[in-house]
């Protein structure tokens, strides 16, 4: 590992004990509620550890042909999974919700935002395993 691997790792550690800590907190008092804030920064936590867990340590096969391919297939597969899973949402907050509170939005954000380094993390398993 190299020096900006381990700062990224020192880095992840640290947020996710100092965040762990915060939710865990919020557990133990009563009438607190995790909000979209919350749950923004457990989805940038999990796509943080996602992708130093895919290239972490190999960097030059995201950069060969082999990581071309892997970058190109997840970009594609990524689009009709947040497309279809937008489609989704918007028929849901149509047809079931429709009570003025739009969370399919932020569900849709938060979808957005991790599938891309979720589908690269199974297709570096199907190829380099």
């Amino acid at each position: 590992m190299k020096g900006k691997e381990i700062a990224v790792l020192v880095f992840l550690i640290a947020a996710t004990i100092y965040f762990g800590g915060t939710f865990i907190s919020y557990i133990r008092i009563d009438d607190a509620s995790i909000g979209a804030t919350e749950l923004f920064v457990i989805i940038a936590l999990l796509t943080g550890w996602v992708q130093f867990i895919t290239w972490g340590t190999r960097k030059e096969v995201q950069k060969d042909e082999m990581g071309r391919q892997i970058i190109k297939n997840s970009a594609r597969i990524s689009y009709y999974v947040v497309l279809a899973a937008l489609l989704l949402l918007w028929i849901a907050d149509v047809f079931l919700v429709a009570n003025g509170e739009n969370y399919t939005l932020f569900i849709a954000l938060c979808i957005a935002y991790i599938t891309y380094p979720v589908i690269q993390y199974v297709l570096v398993k199907r190829y380099a395993d």
